[in-house]
């Protein structure tokens, strides 16, 4: 079931209070590029925690050889953190 917006009159809607469970370790990050076997496209706005703990087929932001790239779990690379939503638009 959905609920609308207007259900939320007067509430306000706030998306940080739904997609942040952590703010200090929170992250926004720009998809650069895709990365298919994360479902990644270029553009997605990628919520990402680095308190999560990570888990097998999670898909997480790691650094290779200095660079942040996005993969699901296990990677080659050290977990810098967990992606938790991926925002894109239509």
């Amino acid at each position: 079931m959905f609920v609308a917006a207007e259900d939320y009159d007067g509430v306000g809607l706030r998306l940080d209070e739904r997609l942040i469970k952590r703010p200090a370790a929170t992250f926004f990050m720009t998809a650069a590029e895709n990365a298919p076997a994360a479902q990644i496209k270029r553009g997605d706005l990628l919520v990402v925690d680095r308190a999560e703990p990570p888990a097998a087929g999670r898909t997480a932001v790691v650094a290779i050889d200095g660079e942040l790239k996005v993969s699901r779990l296990p990677s080659p690379g050290q977990l810098w953190g967990v992606v938790l939503w991926i925002v894109r638009a239509p």
